[in-house]
Parts: C-alpha cells; structure tokens; sequence
C-alpha cells in the first residue's frame, strides 16, 4: 500500500487523467457549426459524421474487455490517453463528411480504452483508500468538461482559427496526461484480480432495465452537447452566444453531480430518476417557447440538472445487476450507451433538416422520456415482485 504523500499523487494524478479527458472533446463542441461549414455539409450530414464517435465507442467497448487485463491498464491507458490528445485536432482538417466520420470512429475507439482504462486504475486506487474517491475523481471529469467547452467558446468568440485553437489546447493535453500517467506508474497500485469465470449473457428484467434506461440517457445527453451550439445559431440567430449552448449544459451538469448524492439520500433513487426526467421535460419545455437565445439557455440549464444524475445511477444499476461479475452489466450499458448515442445524434441531425430544431428536440426527448419511464416501470414491477417473494 502507498505511504500518504504518494497515495496523494497517485489520486491527483488520476484525477488530472480524468479532467484531460473530459476537457479533450467538449474544446471543439462549441465550434461544431464551424467544422460543418468548413466541409460544406448541412445538419444531415453533420448527423451522418457525428455517428462515428458512437460506432468508435461500440467497437472500442468490445476491445476493451479483451485488452484491459491486470498490468496492463496503465499501459491502455497511456496509449489511449495519448492517442486522443494528437488525434483530435485533425478535426479541423478534415476535408469532408466523411473524413469526419473516419475520423470521430477513431477517437471514439481511443476514448471508450481511455475511459475504461482510467476507471479500472480508479478502482484500484479506490480499493487501497480509506473512504470514498470516486465521486470526486469524476467531478474532475465535468470539471475539465466545463474547462474544455469554455475555452472553445472564448476561442470561437475572439476569432482563433479552429486549427491553431485545437492544436494548441492538444499540446498541453498531451504533456499533462503524459505527466499523470507517469506519475501512476511511478507509485505502483495493486491491480483488480482477474475473473475467470466465463462470459455469458442472459436478457433478465435488470438487463431491460439497464438497455432502456441508457438508451434514453445517452440521447437526452448527446443532443444538448452536440446541437445546442448549431441550434442557437441556425434556429434562434445567437451570434456570438451560440458557444454558451455546451458550456451552459456542462456547467448544469457539474453542479447536479456534486449535488447528487445529497439528494438520493433525501428522496431515495427511484424519486431521484423520475425528478431528473421531469427537470429534463422542464428544460425542454422551455427551449421549445424561447424567444431568444438567453431563455434558451435556461432551457439547457434545465436540461443539464436533469441528465447529471441519470448515468452515475445507471452505472450503479449496471454494476449491480451481477454482483458476481459486476463487468457484464457495465458492459451492457457502454454498449447501450454508444448506440443511443449514435442514434440520436444521426436522428438529431435528419430531424432539424426536415422538420426544423423545435420539433427535432420536442420529438428525440418524447422517444426519450418513453424509454425512461418504461425502464423505471419495469425496475419497480420487478422490485415490487421480489419483495412480494421475499415476504411470502
């Protein structure tokens, strides 16, 4: 077990880890329109593109179980840290959608071995700690989430050209998470053990209860972040506050997230998820009769508390569907996930073309909400039934 002063680096280091990565991504959010632009695309083929971060996460999800082994998830980590790092400038200079589409497949797959290389480590870390850090380790995250689509949209305001922006804002990430992941290895922290026991699968109620739930998240999470930029450009004329879209929903999401748990221990988890999607109605419901682009913002803001809370849950509910093997659930919901992302960001972009940005939105989070309240249905039918069983 690491002495104090190196059990504090390894958790600083793995806590940087987590705020480069969610800082990677969410630097070009607020400039999506310009790379659209750029590739001379509507928001059709801006959708078709779009799909390939979420076809990158399928294929990087199935990898990861096969790679990720005891001593080597630094290793995973370091590559795919590092890979995303170089990789996402080259957004800015792709020359066509489908380009584009190549190349989000592959800073897709680098960021699903990134994610589950950097939570594994954070596992390890967790399990040589006294008390809780993981909840603080993917604040971090939402911390370089919120740091990353500020930055864009102060780049996007000034004028800096999307390419110097992005390549710049690359160079340092490379050097931090470089740095991070040297300083894990330095201080060595006792791997998982590995599980032998088979892989199998079976659809039980837990498992119907996980696909509809992260299905329905990953589509009220992916819009907001993906559109809301194109949206309040095209739809509401913002200028200007157009980049405010990502950063508004990231920071609603920071505050729900350290929030979060005060809350379920007051109301109980099954209150916590139907409030979430009501504060998304809420949001929603107040984008669609905005007559500018600042009550639009509040529309987002909604939108962000209600989603903070849905994955941290689901990660949960995922994880405790196997007790045994707590990986084939998460590994269920990663792939949910991707799909609905793939899903609803291609839809998003068909729908605004036909059938313009308001009824795009009102029609994604209808399909949404339905998938949500059949999950949690079925989560509490079968509750209901074990207790039943249990009492009889």
């Amino acid at each position: 077990m690491a002495v104090p002063d190196e059990a504090n680096r390894v958790r600083a280091a793995i806590g940087v880890v987590f705020l480069v990565n969610g800082a990677c991504f969410a630097n070009w959010l607020p400039r999506i329109d310009e790379v659209r632009d750029s590739i001379g695309v509507g928001n059709d083929g801006l959708g078709v593109a779009l799909i390939g971060g979420g076809l990158g996460g399928v294929l990087g999800s199935i990898v990861a179980g096969r790679v990720l082994r005891p001593g080597s998830i630094l290793r995973v980590l370091g590559r795919s840290a590092a890979g995303l790092a170089i990789g996402f400038p080259l957004i800015a200079l792709v020359p066509n959608s489908i380009s584009l589409l190549a190349l989000l497949t592959f800073l897709g797959f680098a960021d699903v071995l990134c994610d589950t290389s950097m939570n594994a480590e954070a596992a390890a870390i967790q399990a040589t700690s006294e008390g809780s850090i993981m909840h603080r380790i993917h604040g971090m995250w939402s911390v370089g989430f919120v740091a990353g689509t500020l930055i864009g949209w102060g780049a996007s305001v000034v004028e800096v050209p999307l390419t110097a922006h992005l390549v710049v804002v690359s160079a340092a990430l490379l050097v931090v998470s470089l740095r991070s992941v040297a300083v894990l290895r330095s201080v060595p922290v006792a791997a998982p053990s590995a599980t032998t026991e088979p892989s199998s699968f079976r659809l039980t109620r837990s498992i119907v209860v996980i696909l509809c739930l992260a299905l329905a998240a990953a589509a009220l999470e992916v819009i907001p972040n993906e559109w809301s930029a194109t949206a309040l450009r095209d739809w509401l004329d913002a200028g200007r506050l157009k980049g405010a879209g990502p950063v508004v929903f990231a920071a609603s999401m920071l505050i729900g997230r350290f929030r979060g748990d005060r809350i379920i221990d007051r109301i109980g988890e099954s209150r916590l998820l139907l409030a979430s999607l009501g504060a998304v109605a809420v949001g929603v419901g107040t984008l669609l009769v905005a007559p500018n682009a600042v009550v639009a913002l509040v529309g987002f803001g909604l939108w962000g508390l209600g989603v903070s809370v849905m994955f941290p849950q689901i990660y949960l509910m995922a994880a405790r569907a196997n007790p045994r093997r707590p990986g084939a659930g998460l590994a269920t919901m990663t792939l949910a996930q991707r799909g609905g992302f793939m899903a609803a960001t291609a839809s998003m972009g068909a729908l605004s073309t036909g059938v313009g940005f308001g009824s795009a939105f009102a029609l994604i989070f209808t399909v949404a909400a339905l998938l949500w309240l059949g999950g949690l249905l079925v989560s509490q039918t079968s509750s209901r039934r074990s207790e039943e069983a249990r009492l009889a």
